[in-house]
Order: C-alpha cells, then structure tokens, then sequence
C-alpha cells in the first residue's frame, strides 16, 4: 500500500516527456501491488494454519498436565524421630498417629553413625549383625574390604555382635565418611509406620559404576522409589551420570530434581531420564525458623500450582507436633481446594509429551512467513517479494530440529509483540479505540501460543530444557518500538540526530535515567536470578493479590505495561506525540511480559493463561483510569485559559 501510494505521488511530479518512463514504472507497481496481495493471503493462511498446529500441540500439553496432579509431601526422618520422641513415642507410632498424607525421607548413614567406637591401637567400630552384613556389602563396592588384618596401618576395623570382623584398608577418616545405604533400622520403623519411603544419597568421590549401580539396587530392595539426592552432586557426577540414568530406569526409581537447589549434575541427570523426573520444593530447616506458618503454606501451595511441583520437602524448625498437624492439615485443605491431592508415594512423572514432527513444521512456518512478512514490507522490491514463501519454508524444515525450535521460538517471542505494537500505527487511522487496545494483546497471545506449539515437550515440564534467550526477547521489542515510534512522531528514520542536536535539559537527563534504570532491573530481574531485587512493597502487593486471587498477574504488566498502552493509544488518537514513543515503549514492556509468561514451560498452561487474564483486567482498568484523570485534568487547564481576559496590543 505505501508502494503503490508512492508510485502515484511519483506519476504526478512526472513531466510530459516522461510519459513512457511512467507506463513502465506502472506495470512494475502493478506487479509489486500483486505480489503484496499474494504475501498477505500467505501471511494469513500461513499463520492460521500454524495456529491451528500450536493450538493441538498446546491441547497435548493440558491433557498432560491435567492427567498429573497429585503430590507427595516428604517429612525428613530426623525431624520425625525428634517429634516422636518428644512425644514419647517411636517413630512408627508417631506416623500411625499422623492422619496427613506423607512420605519420610531418610538419608544414608555412615560407618561414624552407625558404629560404637571401641578401645583399640587403629579405629575399631561395634555394628549389630543387620548393620553390620550391609556395612560389609557396601563398603566391599567403594573401598577395599579384607577378611584379615591388613600388616600395617591405616585400616578401620568393624566388628558385630555375633563376632564377625572385616577391614577397609585406607584412610579411616575417608572410610568412615562413604555412604552404607538407608539405616535398616529407620527403614524398618518407617515401613512400620505406614509410610513410604524416600532415598537421599550422597555422591562419593570417584564413585566406580560397581558401587553406583549397588548403591541404587540397595535403596530400592529397601523399598524407596524417589531418590532426592543429598549434598551439591548428583549420584555419579561428573562422568557416570549416564550410568545412574540407566541404573535408575532399570529399577524404576524416580529422580527427585530440586528446583533452585543449584545440584551439580541435575540437569543432565533430568535430560536423560525425563520420563522419570519430578520436581521438587524443598523448604530447609533454616528457612523455616524465618517463615510464619502461613508463609510455608502459601509458599507450598504457590510451587504446586505454579510451577509443575510435584514433591513438597518439608523441614518445620521449632514446631511441636500439634502445630505440625494443623499446618499439614490446612496445606492438605488448600491443595485441595485448587485440585492437587496430596497422596502417600503420589509424585509421579508427567506422562510423554512428544507430538509430531509436522506440527512443528507447520507452527514453524507461520513464524518464517511473518517475519519474512516483515522483510518484505521493508523492502518490497527484489528477491525481497518473495521473503514469505522462502523463510516460511526454511522455518519449517529448522523446526524439525531440536535446537532449531529453539531459535524459531525466540524469534516468535520477539517478532509477535513487536508486530502487534507497530500495528496500532498502521490501524490508528480506521480503527476505533477498543480496536486499538485489542490489538497488540490479540499478537501477543499469538505470538505465545506458537511458543507453547514449539517447545512443549516432556523436557520443558520438568524445566529440563527451557526457552532460550529470555534477556534478547525483553530487550529488541523495546528497542524497536522505540525506533519506530521516534521516526513516527519526527517523520524520519534518523530521528536519533534530531534528538542529539536539541539542548538536552535536566528533567530528560533524569527521565531517560530512570528509564534505562527500570530497563535494568527488568531484566535483572527476569528469570528468578535476582529474587532480592523484589522490594518489599512489592512483596506485600503480591501476597495481597495472591489472596484474593488464585494466581496473581505480573506487577509490570498491570502496574506498568497495560496502563501505558491505554495512554498511548489515546495521546495517538488525539494526535498529542510528544510523549507518545515513551509511552509505547512503557506499552511494549506489558506485551513482552505476556510472551515470557508463556516462556516459563514449567508453568501449567491455565495458570499462564489466569495470569494473563488477570493482568489484562486489571490494567486496562487502571489505564483507562488513569487516561479519564490526564483528559480532565487537560479539560480543566483549556477551561482557565479560556476563562482568562485576551489583552490586545495597542497600536
């Protein structure tokens, strides 16, 4: 259209003489006009069917995630026989007591733990037979065991009450730090009690794969199915991950992946067993003499529903155990309540997520053909023309590609919103003010429903794989709305030499500060790397929404972006552009947002979508709130300086 508009403007500057050259210019517009139309049925064929293609792999996705909702809670064993002890009772009657749902993670014990140290010239320990026959079985896989004496030192010798003997030759400080499985006496108790059980091993340095494979045999002929591995490492990192993949899939053992916990080996070890991952939120024993009963409720139930939990690790310093039962009991209520059940051993992975390859061909080929939309609306002439139909197809063969989704994902997450910002422009002429508000929510949710068809896959639920290029996604929309609208508002694309050659004055210096300010922390703050950047009025907005509303919207969506949105439309319609590229920028920060939502792959699908929803009312509603008092407040300055006496010069 701005082609053909140009074409005719260039036909009337023409002289007579120039007739001819017009008639062939014609035919070329003519050609350019026709090829244009062709790219825009493409663009909207294009991006139908590949949102048709999104919206099935994103119905895979909920039946999924709906089909897997129950929870399992752990209590750490060592705080349960403190409680039942304190209630004078043993741990298996203090469970029977317990009517909660749980699970008791036990973890393994030591040769220094189990052991009575005797009197003798080299470390000497005393087992009763049952300890004793594992010690010996486990410490035969990580150490070197000899039924004799070993001539000299250093040694450790282990003795049972029936008079058996062995020796580990090697150092005794090392030797009484290996891992000799879960205690039979604590798995014993807790089988007594009802209750199921949860592994915590360690990872030995220079673990051969002998001993890691009868480490993981052990803990399952003790009855565990979850191992939630203990220390930094993960069972056989660095260089035996895979052989603790394997092992744990040949003996049906989920691994328990601890979300912020930062465990050497966990992705890796959850890449290559995705099928038997679950996620867990763990709450340590020194966060929990900081946190409020209320505030360890809230934070379980916002993990579970938000991000795809499925364990919950429990630690509660300082509470008895009526406390603890009330806790449990309203924790049961409320994850009950938003659908969650909490089940004895429930923690289960999520069944397989893997659609067809020619849905992401096709979701993949709506992403090439708009940007290649997008390239020949810049540059029409040429090879340009043809820049849909050759990128819808490259795009589509890329997404056969693991890694190649990946990159048509962020080029989704940049190109959607951007697109449906630079729109309002193209529509403000025929478009009415609710058509413009809709708009750019209406590409964005585009935009992250081809996100949704192209990385939904088992791996992105479990966070074992994510979305990449978080920072590049928040970051280019701005910039090129920003561009855009200051060649808007000046009628040039170097409008950036007209804004340089302008005195600069205090009040721009401070505004474009705080702007670059704001842009920072944003990205600081994007992807949970900086959880105390949250200031603490932030923190309370927050709880506050969280209570009246299942799942609270992002803060610079409703307090920010969307606001700013409903103020730039309307400075746009009133042809009122001074300030209009700031607030277009501000907008833009509302529908990126929206993308990256839908970014976090190990958000439930309804949950993303609430947040959204959410987001949107509340902001539209503040915006147009916050537009009624900027048209009153203009409405009231035109009436004083009308009210105002006009003094004439005299002549």
């Amino acid at each position: 259209m701005l082609l053909a508009s140009a074409c005719l403007a260039h036909r009337a500057a023409l002289s007579i003489p120039a007739e001819r050259l017009w008639k062939r210019n014609r035919r070329r517009c003519a050609t350019i006009s026709g090829v244009q139309r062709v790219n825009a049925w493409l663009l909207v064929i294009g991006l139908l069917v590949s949102s048709i293609a999104a919206g099935v792999v994103a119905l895979q996705r909920w039946r999924v995630e709906q089909a897997n909702r129950t929870v399992e809670l752990v209590l750490d064993y060592s705080d349960v026989a403190q409680w039942a002890a304190a209630d004078g009772r043993t741990v298996a009657e203090w469970l029977r007591r317990l009517d909660t749902p749980l699970s008791v993670a036990i973890t393994e014990g030591t040769l220094a733990e189990w052991g009575v140290p005797l009197s003798a010239p080299m470390p000497t320990y005393l087992l009763d037979e049952t300890r004793f026959q594992q010690a010996k079985r486990m410490l035969a896989l990580k150490a070197r065991v000899v039924l004799q004496r070993p001539i000299a030192p250093p040694y450790v010798e282990v003795r049972s009450e029936g008079g058996g003997r062995f020796w580990v030759e090697g150092d005794p400080q090392t030797t009484l730090q290996l891992g000799l499985g879960l205690d039979p006496y604590q798995v014993a108790q807790v089988r007594a009690g009802g209750k199921p059980i949860v592994a915590r091993v360690f990872n030995p340095q220079g673990v051969s794969p002998i001993a890691l494979r009868g480490s993981l045999m052990q803990i399952r002929e003790q009855g565990a199915r979850l191992v939630i591995f203990a220390g930094d490492q993960v069972l056989g990192y660095r260089r035996s991950v895979e052989t603790t993949a394997q092992t744990m899939q040949a003996n049906a053992l989920y691994f328990g992946a601890v979300e912020f916990a930062k465990q050497m080996g966990a992705a890796e070890l959850a890449q290559r067993m995705p099928l038997g991952t679950v996620r867990v939120h763990s709450i340590t024993l020194t966060e929990s003499l900081t946190l409020s009963p209320n505030e360890i409720i809230e934070r379980l139930e916002r993990a579970t529903q938000e991000r795809n939990i499925r364990v919950l690790y429990l630690r509660a310093a300082g509470a008895d155990t009526a406390l603890l039962r009330e806790m449990l009991q309203r924790l049961a209520q409320r994850l009950q309540r938003i659908g969650y059940p909490l089940r004895e051993g429930g923690a289960r992975p999520f069944a397989p997520l893997a659609p067809a390859g020619w849905l992401f061909a096709l979701v993949g080929a709506g992403v090439g053909v708009l940007l290649g939309w997008v390239a020949a609306q810049w540059r029409a002439q040429g090879s340009w023309a043809f820049a849909p139909l050759a990128l819808g197809i490259v795009f589509a063969l890329l997404c056969l590609l693991p890694i190649g989704r990946k990159v048509c994902a962020l080029v989704a997450a940049v190109a959607f919103p951007t697109v449906g910002m630079i729109a309002i422009a193209a529509q403000a002429q025929r478009a009415s003010f609710a058509s413009l508000l809709v708009l750019p929510f209406a590409w964005s949710l585009l935009g992250a429903l081809h996100v949704v068809g192209l990385l939904s896959e088992t791996p992105f639920l479990i966070k074992a794989d994510q979305f990449v290029g978080v920072k590049v996604a928040h970051v280019v929309p701005l910039v090129v709305v920003l561009a855009f609208y200051g060649a808007y508002v000046t009628g040039r694309w170097d409008f950036w030499r007209v804004w340089l050659a302008r005195p600069v004055l205090w009040g721009q210096v401070g505004l474009a500060l705080v702007m670059l300010a704001a842009l920072a922390l944003m990205l600081i703050r994007t992807g949970n790397e900086a959880p105390t950047a949250v200031p603490d009025w932030e923190l309370r907005l927050r709880a506050l929404l969280e209570s009246v509303m299942d799942v609270r919207p992002r803060t610079k969506e409703f307090l920010i972006g969307h606001p700013a949105l409903v103020v730039a439309v309307g400075l746009l319609l009133s042809r009122r552009t001074t300030w209009l590229p700031l607030m277009m920028f501000l907008a833009t920060i509302g529908q990126v947002s929206i993308v990256n939502t839908f970014c976090h792959l190990h958000s439930p699908l309804m949950v993303s979508l609430q947040r959204t929803g959410w987001g949107m009312v509340l902001g539209l509603a503040l915006g147009l709130a916050l537009w009624g008092v900027i048209r009153r407040a203009e409405a009231r300055k035109a009436a004083i300086g009308a009210s105002q006496p006009v003094h004439h010069a005299q002549s």
